[in-house]
């Protein structure tokens, strides 16, 4: 009878998972508490275009802009939130805490399918990884597209087991399915995520499997899904992503062409920084190191596993290659949001990897994963308690823009009407706009006028490094004639000033 270790035993391992929970919910609800949340110009724009869908029942076929030129990113971002737009009434802060919950969601379906396939240290692992990476911390308040990439990117990983494991081909629906949702949640992430996948096949001589007449219809069918609302803004308005697609097969353009030398440098750089943030700590030997023994604990599962399922111990590893490969040929600016989601698979490399480990029968090799998840969960236990004496409450993110709006009410009030203007570094004031909606709807306050109101305007100015851009801003929007009469500093980036037009007689 085999002798149960510590990770054997549910009662403690139960206890262990709760305990890094509780690590989970502090690292990414202290920020969200305190509201200090990134809010930028993206979060402004999406949530103006939430509110128009529920508020003004003005649907959207697509969405902003992508880092592609001419192409844009899909339309069910804004569907998803519009969920924490009726749950929470508008309040900003909300999103980030739905954000929050879906990621608090993933993180304990997926562990639990490790657990069940792979036994609890597999688990535990990635649960921890997950937990004190900084990358997936400042992920699970982020309002951004990017992130609604994530479940997908789980349900994607997750399918290629069950389609790996039974080479039944009906998980082709599910796996392009996803696919088509992390396309239209990252548009260069779905590029990439299906070009590897499709080569990966080829690779595991999966390949027949997706051309035959029922895989291939039923890739499609999947596919085909997310993607609805982009064919029909095609349609409507004339192809032109189609378009600027087939203008770039014929003739190439880049913005900022580089050498392959460089190229590569920069991908060897930004997939090293993807692995670097999937831990809680920045060591880069004892990093390199951990990854290292994981591959090597990748090879020993694949040599001593069940048939049935060894290909997909391979499949992160394979999927992260042809990521690197892949990009490496886009010669062009390459953004690391392209590649939104990918500590998954290096995670998910790690987890699986110490799992090979229990195939050896030397006791010194099969306790090595033990003693990395011992050391993990300590260095997450001294993040914590550095966190819990940390005092210091940063005045940025949305706190910022909340106190400088709240102040210009307190200012105003009992007024009737009154004027702001505001300059803030994207130009487009989507941020301010945003906030001043909330409180008209949600609050019931007056919504500023961007008119003079007896001759009187508030201006918002937000620092910017580029400080022609304020003084252009100042030439547009402030009357010649006018003075200012009070100046408030908000924020040592936001100041608050009263013009007074005295109009020529």
């Amino acid at each position: 009878m085999r002798k149960k270790t510590f990770f054997h035993t549910n009662f403690w391992s139960l206890l262990t998972f709760f305990v890094i929970i509780i690590l989970f919910c502090y690292f990414r609800l202290k920020p969200i508490f305190l509201q200090t949340v990134p809010y930028t110009f993206d979060q402004g724009r999406d949530f103006i275009k939430t509110q128009q869908i529920v508020r003004e029942l003005n649907p959207t076929l697509i969405g902003p802009t992508s880092g592609i030129p001419g192409l844009f990113h899909g339309a069910w971002w804004y569907y998803f939130l519009a969920i924490p737009y009726i749950f929470f009434s508008g309040l900003p802060i909300g999103f980030s805490l739905f954000i929050f919950i879906n990621c608090f969601l993933q993180l304990i379906l997926f562990s639990y399918f490790l657990k069940k396939e792979f036994g609890w240290l597999t688990s535990l692992l990635f649960a921890l990884l997950i937990t004190g990476s900084s990358y997936f911390i400042s992920m699970s308040f982020f309002v951004i597209s990017s992130v609604f990439t994530f479940p997908f990117i789980l349900l994607f990983i997750y399918s290629a087991y069950l389609f790996l494991k039974t080479e039944d081909k009906k998980y082709f629906f599910w796996l392009f399915l996803w696919i088509g949702f992390i396309l239209e949640a990252e548009l260069p992430t779905g590029l990439f995520t299906g070009i590897a996948f499709v080569l990966t096949l080829l690779f595991l001589g999966k390949i027949k499997l997706l051309l035959s007449k029922d895989g291939f219809k039923k890739a499609f069918v999947g596919f085909i899904i997310p993607i609805i609302p982009r064919i029909l803004f095609e349609i409507i308005k004339g192809f032109p992503q189609s378009k600027t697609v087939l203008k770039f097969i014929l003739n190439p353009e880049f913005h900022s062409p580089k050498p392959f030398t460089e190229i590569f440098k920069d991908r060897l750089s930004l997939f090293s920084n993807y692995l670097v943030t999937s831990f809680p700590f920045d060591n880069l030997s004892i990093i390199y190191g951990i990854f290292l023994l994981s591959i090597i604990g990748i090879v020993l599962t694949y040599l001593n596993s069940d048939k049935k399922i060894k290909k997909f111990y391979i499949f992160s590893p394979i999927m992260i290659l042809l990521f690197f490969i892949l990009s490496s040929f886009y010669k062009d600016s390459f953004w690391s949001n392209y590649y939104e989601g990918i500590g998954y698979y290096f995670i998910l490399t790690i987890a699986l990897g110490f799992y090979g480990f229990s195939f050896t029968r030397n006791k010194i090799i099969k306790n090595i994963p033990w003693l990395i998840f011992i050391f993990l969960f300590l260095f997450n236990l001294l993040k914590f308690t550095k966190e819990i004496k940390n005092s210091n409450i940063p005045n940025d993110g949305l706190r910022k823009q909340l106190a400088t709006v709240v102040k210009v009410y307190e200012i105003n009030k009992g007024k009737k009407d009154f004027c702001v203007r505001v300059y803030t570094p994207p130009v487009i004031p989507h941020t301010y706009s945003y906030l001043f909606d909330y409180y008209y709807y949600s609050k019931h306050m007056v919504r500023p006028t961007t008119s003079y109101v007896n001759n009187q305007c508030w201006y918002i100015i937000e620092d910017d490094q580029l400080k022609f851009r304020i003084e252009q801003f100042r030439k547009e929007h402030i009357p010649t004639t006018g003075k200012l009469i009070k100046k408030i500093l908000i924020h040592k980036d936001v100041t608050l000033e009263l013009w007074q037009d005295y109009p020529q007689q």
